[in-house]
């Protein structure tokens, strides 16, 4: 067999990136580049290409076997870094074994901190804290990718009459898998010619790619990029509206405050921040006609659940506006209330002295 492995992190960096800028500071050290496709350009239109960096090529050692490393990073507009660690897969590897050297590879922590020490000299570089790194919420992938397979020259899906695909794709080195799941594994399964294949999972995927091109491979990290910012955003809604319920709980307002002006202030502001956020994330990709590409794209985002996690969003944002009207409404009722008493007031000091004539 003739490929690779392809391991992915990818993290959140906090505020939207200046890729120009970036680009200049990462050229005098680095190759440096602006990403494009290869293939079916025109059934994929990429706004904000991010920047894609060469890191680092050295060996790793997994399971006994010295593998070639090559470290590559993708610098994304709407702030995100995917980090991919990929591997050559050594000569003589049976499929057994390579099934066990991915679920090693796919767990390995030292590889996890190895991506996230890359990220520190990246966000470092841009001249942010590493603070801004958001750790814990974080995407991780393999892909499988191979130039040819042994039995799977003419016909690439022999793929699943000579090896336990399955197997592979689950990372599962001894269960043995029911046909249900077998089949939610092939109903992903994609063609444009008889001797290439893309079979997408939620956690992993095996590309055949008889001409060596990572356009797939590319489209794929592109979904787990789209996947993080709203799984990141989702998280944050929750924290800010927490906050905003915890504000209009707690608080005891009166009418010589202007706290439901600042919340409602707050909550706006928050609502345009990730909206626009939101929006130049999901325009960052276009799929603008049916190709193969097109495809790909589609299915990986509906194997990591995009769509749910988007739908999430959106309700949260739905639930942020309604709070900021109700803190504007009831801003406003303050408002006239003190007017109220001003009014009161003034007409007390006009009348009370006519009783004392």
């Amino acid at each position: 067999m003739n490929g690779r492995i392809h391991i992915y992190r990818v993290f959140d960096i906090g505020k939207d990136v200046n890729l120009e800028g970036v680009q200049r500071h990462f050229e005098m050290s680095s190759s440096a580049q602006r990403f494009r496709l290869n293939r079916s350009s025109k059934a994929m239109i990429i706004n904000q290409p991010p920047l894609s960096l060469v890191i680092e090529n050295s060996k790793y050692s997994a399971l006994g076997h010295p593998l070639d490393l090559e470290v590559t990073a993708k610098i994304w507009h709407f702030g995100a870094v995917s980090m991919t660690m990929s591997f050559v897969l050594p000569k003589g590897l049976t499929w057994d074994r390579l099934i066990a050297l991915g679920n090693f590879l796919e767990n390995d922590s030292n590889l996890h901190d190895l991506a996230k020490k890359r990220v520190e000299q990246i966000v470092t570089g841009l001249g942010r804290p590493v603070s801004t790194v958001n750790w814990e919420t974080y995407e991780d992938y393999a892909c499988y990718f191979f130039q040819s397979l042994e039995g799977c020259e003419k016909n690439a899906m022999e793929v699943f009459n000579r090896y336990d695909v399955f197997r592979l794709i689950l990372s599962e080195n001894n269960e043995t898998l029911s046909e249900q799941i077998k089949k939610t594994i092939l109903d992903s399964t994609f063609q444009y010619s008889q001797d290439d294949l893309a079979v997408i999972d939620w956690n992993s995927a095996l590309i055949i790619e008889p001409s060596g091109s990572t356009d797939i491979i590319d489209v794929i990290e592109f979904s787990l990029c789209q996947l993080l910012e709203m799984r990141y955003y989702d998280d944050l809604l929750d924290e800010r509206l927490t906050y905003l319920y915890s504000s209009l709980e707690k608080k005891r307002f009166s009418i010589f405050q202007n706290h439901y002006s600042r919340l409602s202030r707050e909550a706006a502001q928050i609502y345009l921040d990730i909206s626009d956020t939101v929006e130049s994330v999901e325009n960052t990709m276009k799929v603008v006609g049916d190709f193969y590409l097109a495809k790909i794209f589609r299915a990986a985002s509906q194997r990591l659940r995009f769509k749910d996690w988007k739908d999430s969003v959106d309700q949260k944002l739905s639930n942020l506006a309604q709070v900021s009207r109700l803190f504007v409404g009831e801003a406003n009722e303050k408002r006239n209330q003190l007017l109220e008493i001003i009014i009161i007031v003034l007409i007390a000091i006009e009348v009370v002295p006519l009783f004392f004539k």
